[in-house]
């Protein structure tokens, strides 16, 4: 596939302008109407639980991780944007009341709270693994492959692990801890 999602020589539907067919159990008239075909209770699953996210140094994230992900990652044509993944919330670039966009002020509890645990889950396979923390995507895809990276679509964003703002994400990261239970 294609990294558009569609196979090679599949038709795209755009606008109002309906596609008559059938694509993988899902037929799609001409108006656009959608209809499931043949699924035989593929839909019937129950929601996998939720997965607990481990808690970090709120004052850690606000006073070091925030202005890193602010500086290096919240550009809008990046995870400013709302429609990528690991979507962050940064002043005057994305904030949750749109009527907030343009102003240059701190984010807010509850978008600091988001930002930190977008960062969170994007730690949990090292730390359920109780492996390195740099292999946290946050730490691995940014930094550059020859110092350690796996890679980032946009190229390096650091050069070293000994950078001030990747120092200052991974200083939150080393906070993160799943809290006990009753």
């Amino acid at each position: 596939m294609r990294s558009g999602g569609a196979p090679p020589g599949a038709r795209r539907r755009t606008g109002a302008v309906g596609v008559a067919g059938a694509v993988g159990g899902i037929a799609v008239a001409a108006g656009g109407a959608v209809a499931l075909v043949a699924l035989g209770g593929a839909c019937a699953l129950d929601a996998p639980p939720p997965v607990p996210l481990p808690q970090g140094d709120a004052q850690v994230f606000a006073a070091h991780a925030q202005p890193a992900l602010d500086a290096r990652c919240a550009e809008p044509s990046c995870h400013a944007d709302a429609r990528r993944p690991f979507a962050i919330y940064s002043p005057g670039r994305r904030r949750a009341d749109p009527a907030r966009l343009h102003l240059i002020e701190p984010l807010d509890d509850d978008e600091l709270e988001a930002n930190a645990l977008a960062v969170a889950a994007l730690a949990l396979e090292p730390l359920a693994a109780g492996a390195p923390l740099s292999g946290c995507l946050v730490l691995c895809k940014p930094l550059a492959v020859p110092a350690g990276g796996c890679g980032h679509v946009v190229g390096p964003v650091f050069a070293a692990p000994d950078e001030r703002h990747y120092q200052d994400l991974r200083a939150y990261l080393e906070t993160l801890a799943w809290e006990e239970g009753p």
